[in-house]
C-alpha cells in the first residue's frame, strides 16, 4: 500500500517518542512549524517576568522540508479535527503561511504549541489534543492528592 499523497493543509504528526511534534504540509515537500531551540540555547528564548513571575518562552516559524523535521522519526498526515472543523481553503492558508514565516510568536507546551500552531492554519481554530490531554492528567493527579 503506497503513502497518501500530502496536499497542502495537511497536517504531519510527527512521533519523538514522548511527544508528537506537529508540522503542516505546504508544499514541494515543505513544511512550516514552529520551533523552539534545544538545550542551554533554549533559555535565550524564555525569560520569567519581574511582575507576575510568570515563564514566557518564543518560538520561530520555519519553513523546512519535511524529512529535515522528521529527522528519521516516523510521521502521518493527521487531519483528526476534519470531523469538527472545516478546513480553510488552501489559497487562505497560503496567505497566512507566507505572512508568517520566519516571525517569532509566543509559546508555551499547554497554550500555545506546535499543534496549536497548525490547527490554527488548517481550521483558523487552535486546538491542541496533546495539551488537552496533558492537563487532564495534571487535573486528576490534583484530585486524587487531594482525595487521599
Amino acid at each position: 500500500m503506497s503513502a497518501p499523497t500530502m496536499e497542502i493543509g495537511d497536517m504531519i504528526e510527527i512521533n519523538r517518542g514522548a511527544y508528537k511534534h506537529w508540522a503542516l504540509y505546504i508544499e514541494n515537500g515543505e513544511v512550516i512549524h514552529v520551533v523552539t531551540p534545544d538545550g542551554p540555547s533554549r533559555l535565550a528564548f524564555c525569560s520569567v517576568s519581574s511582575s507576575s513571575g510568570s515563564l514566557s518562552c518564543k518560538g520561530t516559524i520555519t519553513v523546512e522540508m519535511l524529512k529535515d523535521v522528521a529527522a528519521g522519526n516516523p510521521y502521518k498526515i493527521h487531519n483528526y479535527l476534519d470531523d469538527e472543523f472545516k478546513p480553510r481553503p488552501t489559497d487562505v492558508i497560503m496567505k497566512d503561511v507566507n505572512k508568517m514565516r520566519g516571525r517569532t510568536i509566543p509559546y508555551d507546551l499547554l497554550g500555545n504549541n506546535c499543534e496549536h500552531f497548525v490547527t490554527y492554519l488548517r481550521y483558523g481554530k487552535s486546538k491542541s489534543q496533546q495539551a488537552d490531554d496533558v492537563i487532564k492528567v495534571l487535573l486528576l493527579a490534583v484530585v486524587a492528592a487531594v482525595v487521599l
